[in-house]
């Protein structure tokens, strides 16, 4: 039982950090200086997890993971920076004119609340398995 636990925690890692991954992408092609204090939550959720993510899931890779309260706290913010940010890009992005670079800010909104569910989903197994 605790293979499967720990493999599908794991699992979950790799999806928090390929979605961020992705996140990180999006951002930088459609990065728009309009909204300052927007774009500096998003750009710190999304280069601040990326970073924390490599180490946690590095830490998983070797057998060496981190506290259960730690990756609890860790899913928990995650899950409110992610959608508070994914929040953000969507306003910001909503009401501009059709572009290639609008359509590319509402992917980035989108993808981040669905990290911000895996966050969350994440932190509830997390506690489960406590």
């Amino acid at each position: 039982m605790a293979v499967f636990s720990a493999s599908r925690l794991s699992f979950i890692k790799l999806l928090e950090l390929l979605l961020t991954i992705t996140c990180v992408g999006l951002h930088y092609h459609s990065f728009r200086a309009k909204d300052t204090y927007g774009e500096m939550v998003t750009t710190g959720t999304f280069c601040g997890y990326l970073i924390i993510l490599i180490g946690v899931y590095a830490g998983y890779l070797f057998s060496m993971p981190i506290s259960k309260r730690i990756d609890i706290f860790y899913s928990v913010a995650g899950c409110a920076l992610f959608v508070a940010s994914g929040a953000l890009a969507i306003e910001q992005y909503q009401n501009a004119y059709k572009s290639e670079t609008r359509d590319i800010g509402l992917a980035k909104g989108s993808l981040a609340i669905i990290n911000g569910l895996a966050f969350l989903i994440d932190a509830f197994l997390s506690f489960r398995s406590e």
